[in-house]
C-alpha cells in the first residue's frame, strides 16, 4: 500500500504472530490487545477488520477503498514528531500532540510509538513494516481546543536492528474502542504531499439544496503547490446542480496555490431535485503531478425512495454487481448507502420502507452503531433484507448487546459457521418454494468460505432456504411489528441473475406483506431468460426468452448503478422463444461506453435479471 500513498498519508505495522521467525514480545501483546485470531488478519484504523490478505494483499488494490473512505475522517488531534534520534546509547523521539477541537467524553487516548524495520528476510522472503518494539505508552493529559502536550521517550536500541531501515510510527489510540486518532512517523517529509478531511456526514436523506460541512485541504509537503479543485457530477440527475463555495465564491472548478502548512477549505452544495439519488465527486489534484489524486464523495438520497442497500462489504462491488439489479427488478425505487462514508442512524433508516444490508466478509460485520440503528428501526415496523457469510459467528463471538440484537431480532440460533455446503434448496410452501440456488461459480461472487448453519429461535421465525436436512442458510421473521430475511450466506454468490432476482422478488414481496413466509407457494414461471449472444458483444447482441403462455413483457437494460439505459420491448408476446437485439444504444439514441449492463425481464407474474457486457 506504500506505492499508493505518501509517507504522510498512510502507516502500516505488521504484528508477526510468536510461531513465525520474525516474532518479538510486544507483537504478541498488540495480537492479543486487538483481539486478532486466524492469519492473516488485517485491521484498518483500530477496528476495520478483513480475514485472510490473498492475492490482492500483494498490491493492495482490493483494500484500497477501505483506506481511501477513512483518508477524509476528520480529527481535532494533530501530531507532530519534533526531534528523534536512533543513535546507540543516546536514541529518543519528541513528540508534540495539539487538539484543534474537544475530545469526546469518555475517551480514553494514549500516545504509543512502534518501532517498525523494514527488509528483514525470513525463509527466503523479505518483509516489511515489521514491529520490533513498542515503546512505552503515554496517556494523553489533554482534552480542551487549544491544549498542547509534549512528550519524550526513549528508546532502547537492539544492536541487530539495521538503523537505515528503521522508523517510528507514532499513534493516538482510544482504549475504550481501538480507534487510531492521528498518526505520523519518522519519514522525511515529501516535498509535495497533502492531506484533507471533511467534517460531518457525506450522505444524507432529504430534498432540495443542501450544503455539506466543511471539507479542507493541507499542503502537507516542504515545497508551495497549486491545485486544481473539481466537481465530477456525472452521477448527478439532469435536473440536479452542483458546485463547491471556496473563499465565498461558487465554482464546479477552481485552482488554488498553498504553502507549506496551510490550508484551503470548502463546502459542496448540492441540489438533485426529485431524483431518487443523485452526488457528486470532489477531486482534489496537485499541478506538480507528483501526488496521486483524493477525492471526497457527497450524495443526496430522497426521502420517498422504497429500497436503501447498505454497503458494508468494505472494498467491493457487490451492491451494485449484485444487489441493486435485483432490487431494480422489482420495479422498486432504490438508493445505496456507503457505510464506510457515513454511519447510519434508526432515525436515517426509518425513511425507507425496506433495508438491504450486505455484510460482505469483514469484521464486525455490524457493529454496535449498526445494530443499535437497526433495532430502532425494526422496533418502528421497519423491514430488513440482511445477507452476510458468518454474521452468526460475528455477533455471537462479540456477545453483550450484539449476542443480543442477533436472538431478538434476527430470531436466529447460530449453529456454526461453516456448512461447507454451496447449494441451497427453498421450503416447501414459503416464498422459496422451487428455488435451488448454488452460491459458487457462474456469475456470482464466488466468495463463499463460510456458508453458516442457523436455526429459526422461536415461533416469529421459519426456515425458508436449507442446505441439507436439518441445516439452514436462510429465515424470514414475522412478529407482527416488524419483518426479516435473514440469508447466513452472501446473496452476491448466488451464480446466476435469474435466481438472484427471483429470491430477491420472494423476499421483497414477504416483506411488504404481499405474501406471507409460509402457506404461499410460488408460481411456476411463466417466463425464462434464455442469456444474450454474443457476450461479451460489439455493437449489438440478441436477448433471448422463453414464455410458456402468451403474456405483456418489458424488457429494460440498467447499468450498474441501476439507473435505467434503455426500454428495448414493453407489449404482448405470444407463447414461445423470441429474440430481442440491443444495439448498445440508451433510450436518447446515444452509444453507452463499454462495461457490464443488466438486463430485466418483466412478465405478469415473475421478474428475471442477467448480465451482458459490452465492449468497444
Amino acid at each position: 500500500m506504500h506505492d499508493r500513498y505518501d509517507s504522510i498519508e498512510f502507516d502500516a505495522v505488521e504484528y508477526m504472530a510468536s510461531s513465525g521467525g520474525l516474532s518479538c514480545p510486544d507483537s504478541d501483546v498488540r495480537i492479543s490487545y486487538m483481539q486478532l485470531s486466524g492469519y492473516p488478519q488485517l485491521e484498518f484504523n483500530g477496528g476495520n477488520t478483513v480475514n485472510g490478505a490473498g492475492t490482492d494483499a500483494i498490491n493492495g488494490s482490493v483494500y484500497d477503498p477501505i483506506v481511501r473512505s477513512m483518508l477524509d475522517d476528520a480529527t481535532p488531534v494533530a501530531l507532530t514528531i519534533t526531534d528523534f534520534s536512533f543513535t546507540q546509547g543516546s536514541a529518543y523521539i519528541n513528540v508534540t500532540l495539539e487538539l484543534e477541537g474537544d475530545l469526546p467524553a469518555g475517551s480514553n487516548m494514549v500516545l504509543r510509538v512502534a518501532m517498525i524495520e523494514d527488509g528483514l528476510v525470513f525463509s527466503g522472503t523479505t518483509y516489511n513494516n515489521i514491529l520490533r518494539d513498542m515503546l512505552r505508552d503515554e496517556p494523553l493529559t489533554i482534552s480542551l481546543d487549544g491544549e498542547v502536550q509534549n512528550a519524550s521517550l526513549d528508546i532502547a536500541m537492539d544492536p541487530t536492528w539495521n538503523v537505515a531501515n528503521l522508523r517510528a510510527v507514532a499513534f493516538v489510540q482510544d482504549d475504550s474502542d481501538k480507534q487510531i486518532w492521528q498518526s505520523a512517523n519518522t519519514h522525511p517529509t515529501p516535498d509535495y504531499s497533502m492531506r484533507y478531511y471533511a467534517t460531518g456526514p457525506k450522505t444524507i436523506v432529504g430534498s432540495g439544496a443542501y450544503s455539506f460541512d466543511t471539507a479542507g485541504l493541507f499542503n502537507t509537503g516542504t515545497s508551495t503547490d497549486t491545485y486544481t479543485v473539481s466537481l465530477d457530477t456525472s452521477n448527478m440527475p439532469a435536473e440536479g446542480s452542483a458546485h463547491f463555495t471556496y473563499n465565498g465564491t461558487d465554482y464546479t472548478e477552481a485552482s488554488i496555490a498553498l504553502a507549506p502548512g496551510e490550508r484551503a477549505l470548502f463546502n459542496v452544495v448540492l441540489d438533485t431535485g426529485s431524483a431518487t439519488e443523485g452526488g457528486v465527486t470532489l477531486t482534489l489534484h496537485s499541478d506538480s503531478g507528483q501526488v496521486d489524486d483524493r477525492q471526497i464523495e457527497y450524495k443526496i438520497i430522497a426521502e420517498d425512495t422504497d429500497v436503501l442497500i447498505v454497503d458494508d462489504d468494505g472494498a467491493f462491488d457487490y451492491e451494485s454487481l449484485y444487489l441493486a439489479p435485483a432490487v431494480a427488478g422489482t420495479g422498486k425505487t432504490h438508493a445505496t448507502w456507503d457505510r464506510n462514508s457515513t454511519e447510519l442512524t434508526g432515525p436515517i433508516l426509518a425513511n425507507f420502507d425496506i433495508v438491504v444490508w450486505a455484510t460482505g466478509f469483514a469484521f464486525p460485520t455490524l457493529d454496535p452503531s449498526d445494530t443499535a440503528a437497526l433495532s430502532a428501526y425494526l422496533d418502528g415496523g421497519g423491514k430488513l433484507f440482511v445477507t452476510g457469510q458468518d454474521i452468526g459467528w460475528d455477533l455471537n463471538d462479540q456477545g453483550g448487546a450484539a449476542a443480543v440484537f442477533y436472538r431478538n431480532y434476527l430470531h436466529a440460533t447460530y449453529v456454526s459457521d461453516d456448512t461447507n455446503d454451496l447449494t441451497l434448496d427453498g421450503v416447501p410452501g414459503t416464498f422459496t418454494e422451487g428455488l435451488a440456488l448454488a452460491i459458487s461459480g457462474g456469475d456470482g461472487a464466488n466468495n463463499q468460505e463460510y456458508p453458516s448453519d442457523i436455526d429459526p429461535r422461536d415461533e416469529f421465525a421459519t426456515e425458508i432456504l436449507t442446505y441439507s436436512a436439518g441445516r439452514n442458510g436462510g429465515i424470514a421473521v414475522d412478529t407482527g411489528v416488524y419483518r426479516v430475511v435473514y440469508l447466513s450466506f452472501g446473496f452476491e454468490a448466488i451464480n446466476n441473475a435469474a435466481d438472484r432476482a427471483a429470491l430477491m422478488e420472494g423476499a421483497i414481496s414477504f416483506l411488504t406483506g404481499s405474501t406471507s413466509a409460509v402457506g404461499e407457494a410460488g408460481l411456476p414461471r411463466p417466463i425464462a431468460l434464455l442469456g444474450n449472444t454474443p457476450n461479451p458483444f460489439n455493437p449489438q447482441t440478441d436477448i433471448a426468452f422463453r414464455l410458456a403462455s402468451p403474456a405483456m413483457v418489458d424488457l429494460q437494460v440498467f447499468d450498474l448503478r441501476g439507473h435505467l439505459v434503455r426500454r428495448l420491448e414493453n407489449g404482448m408476446y405470444p407463447e414461445g422463444d423470441h429474440r430481442v437485439t440491443w444495439d448498445g444504444r440508451n433510450d436518447q439514441g446515444h452509444e453507452v461506453p463499454s462495461g457490464s449492463y443488466f438486463y430485466v425481464l418483466k412478465g405478469q407474474d415473475e421478474t428475471l435479471v442477467n448480465k451482458m457486457m459490452l465492449v468497444r
